[in-house]
């Protein structure tokens, strides 16, 4: 979806004027035509832009332009595209569309790729912006399929030239199909430049077949994966749009090898305009009782849900990920029978890093690559890149209140932490579990063979506890500076850590 809001993000329509585009005319055409050409380059039928009354016809047709793709490396072909072009005389155009697009990849002997899908869109888009101001979006009947192939022989393994190549080993077969998308985006300008972006995105019928066959003459191993649905929103601060579509424009400009490497200065620059990219982006989605059947018989989650933050190229860099699981089932006979009563059935983890420079990094890259040269990155040096990224030698770690719950036992763990190469971590982590008994029945309930070992862990750990206000078992973890042991409620653990 995001790849399609880019296609549709290149019918950029920021320096054509809306004052001589109400009526459409001929003259509107041509310019438009010069416009998207920016963007698509003016290879002969990529782009056509037809006056239809008070509004224009956008017809961007990919095949010339794949074409020149050498066929030994791959063939790809996406159908042509059609789009309706109005100007509202404020500095916007309504864009719309309502048509089926399909697409086929094919590397040979590795990779083959058939996409289908009907879109439905609206939206309204900002010259100023560049970028909607707000759109719409709907895809129906969503159809992927795909071939992976087992990799060639290596060369000196190859048949002799005399003889026909082999046909390639298939590897896995898969199917893919959603019944209906849907997205709606906004765009404001941002506080601090750039464009703030808000989406929302649902998804229902979700399905997949996958075959994986166990090499020739092998029985196949299906699965096939089900969900009746996704919801979720998407935020981007300060999406600088602008240097985005500058840096395509000017690849499209540069289409071989040769160009991009004798005009590598001026691709330097368009790279530092485009940057940082974001300011911040975050997403988070819900998934459905999933189901997996499988060659063991059918696994669940009654919910999935997923958050994931992460900065630009700026020097505050930030990464969050947080990971909701629920109402996990597994097949009968799967699991031993002393496994099932202590089963997790919710499971979270809530992780955010911070205290690294993304934007340091990111400029010595730009600033150093050689394109011309054999290494293209042998001019920078590692270390330097690492100071870059660290400049306090360490980054932040924190693992917010987290917890593993079952049937009659919870366990809930936070961590704090600052590491890094070189040094040692410091900081502490919490960790407080009840209900433990019911854990330790299981286990010595089983076969020793089977259960001895995390017996004994167990037992270790809850001797190591120390009481809770509520009567939970306890760990206390600290990890001093200076590379003194850590220690688990107060007790030394190992020896003092050595720093360098």
């Amino acid at each position: 979806m995001f790849a399609r809001q880019g296609l549709v993000a290149l019918l950029a329509i920021c320096p054509v004027s809306a004052a001589w585009a109400v009526p459409a005319t001929e003259e509107g055409a041509a310019r438009l035509r010069g416009v998207f050409q920016t963007y698509f380059g003016g290879t002969e039928g990529v782009v056509a832009v037809t006056p239809q009354g008070e509004s224009y016809e956008l017809r961007i047709d990919p095949a010339p332009l794949l074409a020149q793709v050498p066929a030994e490396q791959a063939q790809v072909s996406v159908s042509a595209l059609t789009y309706r072009l109005t100007d509202n005389g404020d500095g916007s155009w309504g864009v719309s569309e309502d048509q089926v697009l399909s697409w086929s990849v094919v590397v040979p002997r590795l990779f083959e790729q058939k996409g289908t899908t009907r879109v439905e869109s609206t939206g309204i888009w900002d010259e100023g912006l560049m970028s909607f101001r707000e759109q719409t979006a709907v895809m129906t009947d969503y159809v992927i399929e795909s071939v992976q192939y087992a990799p060639p022989p290596p060369p000196g393994a190859e048949a002799a030239p005399e003889q026909p190549p082999a046909e390639p080993e298939v590897v896995s077969r898969d199917h893919q199909r959603t019944a209906r998308m849907e997205v709606s985006l906004t765009g404001v300008p941002g506080k601090a430049g750039g464009v703030d972006q808000a989406m929302s995105f649902t998804a229902e019928g979700l399905e997949q077949s996958q075959e994986i066959l166990m090499g020739p003459g092998g029985q196949p191993m299906t699965f096939q994966i089900t969900a009746p649905g996704y919801e979720g929103s998407g935020q981007i601060t300060g999406a600088r749009t602008e240097g985005m579509l500058s840096l395509l424009a000017w690849f499209v400009a540069h289409p071989s090898e040769e160009l991009i490497k004798g005009s590598q200065d001026g691709l330097r620059d368009k790279l530092a305009a485009a940057m940082p990219l974001w300011d911040d982006l975050s997403m988070d989605a819900v998934l459905h009782d999933l189901k997996i059947g499988s060659p063991l018989g059918e696994f669940g989650l009654a919910s999935t849900k997923v958050t994931v933050g992460l900065s630009g190229a700026t020097a505050d860099g930030r990464l969050h990920e947080r990971v909701a699981l629920s109402g996990v089932t597994v097949p009968e006979g799967v699991l031993p029978p002393w496994v099932e009563p202590i089963l997790p059935q919710e499971v979270t983890l809530d992780f955010t890093a911070s205290g690294f420079d993304l934007a340091a990094p990111a400029k010595m890259l730009i600033e150093g690559f050689d394109l011309a040269a054999e290494e293209p990155f042998a001019r920078l040096v590692p270390e330097q890149l690492q100071a870059a990224l660290l400049p306090g030698g360490t980054a932040d770690l924190k693992l917010a209140p987290s917890q593993i719950k079952g049937d009659g036992y919870q366990i809930d763990y936070r961590a704090d932490i600052a590491a890094g190469p070189g040094a040692a971590p410091t900081g502490a982590a919490l960790i407080s579990a009840t209900g433990l008994d019911k854990v330790e029945a299981a286990l010595a309930a089983a076969p020793p063979e089977e259960a001895a070992q995390p017996l004994m862990m167990l037992r270790m750990a809850r001797a190591m506890a120390k009481p809770g206000a509520s009567g939970e078992n306890v760990w206390d973890i600290q990890m001093p500076e200076g590379g003194g042991p850590f220690t688990v409620n107060g007790q030394p653990m190992g020896p003092a850590t050595s720093q360098p």
